[in-house]
C-alpha cells in the first residue's frame, strides 16, 4: 500500500482527495521538488529543500508547517518501506483551494501540500552507453527557474523527441544551448567543462551544482557559459544530469554526431568522481 503526504497527513494513496478547485489543478499554480533516497540517505537534501523553499517564495507561497519538510521527506521513505532501496521523493505545493480567478485568493488560502515515494533505479544501460538529444529551439517561459509544475512547454517538445527515438531534448534560446527538459547539459571541448550559468532561462540544478563542485575540486576546468549551437560540431563530449539519472552521456545530438560517437573519458571520468562523492555522504559508512 503506497502512503501519501497531504496537508498534514499521511494516508493511503487511494484515499487522497484534492479539490477540482485547486489552482494546481486549474492553473499548474504550483510548485515541486524530487530528490533521490540511496538506500539509507538521501543525498544533498538541503539542496533540493533549499530550492523548493526558494519557489515557494519566488511565488509568493506561504506554507506554516515549512520546517517539517526534511522529516516529511525521510517519513515517506519510511512509510514506504523503501529505508533499504533506491528511491525518489516528489513534493508538490500549489497555491491551495479557491473559485478560479487569475488573481490570488484573497484573503490567502491554505496550500494545498503534496508528496509521495516511490523505488526508482537509475538506468545503467543509458549510462553506459549513452543516449542522442534532439536540438530544438526553447519554447518555455522566462522563469525557468522556478519548478513549477506548468510543464506543458516542456512536455511538448520532448514527446516529439520521444516519438522520434531521442532520450531527451536540447533547448536552444537565441542561437545557445539552455538545458533539456528535464536535464542540466554539459559540454567537453579541449578538456574543459561548459555549461550554461545560473540565470532565469535554466533551472538551477542540484546535480548540476555538485558536477560543478566536484570537477573543480579534481582540477578539471569549469566554464559557466553558454554553448553556441553552431559549436556543438566542434564540442568533443556532452552529457546531461539530473536527479534521477546522475550523468548520462549524449553522443549524438540531433545528425551531429559528438566526438567519436562514444561516451569521452572525461565524461566516464566526472560519473565515477560524482558516484564516489554520492558514497561519501552515506552517514553509515
Amino acid at each position: 500500500m503506497e502512503v501519501v503526504y497531504l496537508n498534514g497527513q499521511f494516508l493511503p494513496k487511494d484515499q487522497a482527495l484534492i479539490s477540482p478547485d485547486d489552482r494546481g489543478f486549474l492553473f499548474g499554480d504550483s510548485v515541486y521538488e524530487v530528490a533521490r533516497w540511496y538506500g539509507g540517505y538521501f543525498f544533498d537534501l538541503p539542496g533540493h529543500t533549499g530550492r523548493f523553499r526558494r519557489s515557494m517564495k519566488e511565488t509568493n507561497m506561504v506554507w506554516k508547517d515549512e520546517a517539517k519538510l526534511e522529516e516529511i521527506f525521510e517519513e515517506l521513505i519510511e512509510r514506504n518501506g523503501l529505508g533499504a532501496d533506491c528511491a525518489i521523493v516528489y513534493f508538490q505545493a500549489t497555491r491551495g483551494v479557491a473559485p478560479r480567478n487569475h488573481a490570488f485568493p484573497d484573503p490567502p488560502v491554505k496550500p494545498t501540500i503534496y508528496g509521495f515515494a516511490r523505488r526508482h533505479n537509475i538506468n545503467t544501460l543509458a549510462a553506459e552507453r549513452g543516449v542522442a538529444i534532439w536540438l530544438t529551439p526553447d519554447p518555455r517561459w522566462n522563469r525557468c527557474d522556478i519548478k513549477t509544475t506548468a510543464l506543458i512547454a516542456n512536455v511538448l517538445p520532448y514527446q516529439e523527441a520521444h516519438d522520434q527515438g531521442f532520450a531527451e531534448v536540447c533547448f536552444v534560446r537565441n542561437g545557445f544551448v539552455t538545458e533539456g527538459a528535464h536535464s542540466n547539459i554539459f559540454f567537453v571541448r579541449n578538456e574543459a567543462l561548459y555549461t550554461h550559468p545560473e540565470n532565469n532561462d535554466i533551472l538551477s540544478g542540484i546535480t548540476r551544482k555538485n558536477i560543478i563542485s566536484v570537477a573543480r575540486a579534481n582540477d578539471v576546468s569549469v566554464v559557466e557559459e553558454a554553448v553556441a549551437t553552431d559549436m556543438i560540431p566542434y564540442m568533443n563530449e556532452a552529457f546531461i544530469c539530473n536527479t534521477t539519472g546522475e550523468i548520462v552521456p549524449v553522443t549524438r545530438i540531433s545528425d551531429q554526431v559528438i566526438g567519436d560517437g562514444n561516451p569521452g573519458h572525461l565524461t566516464r571520468k566526472l560519473q565515477v568522481l560524482l558516484r564516489e562523492f554520492i558514497q561519501s555522504c552515506d552517514p553509515h559508512r
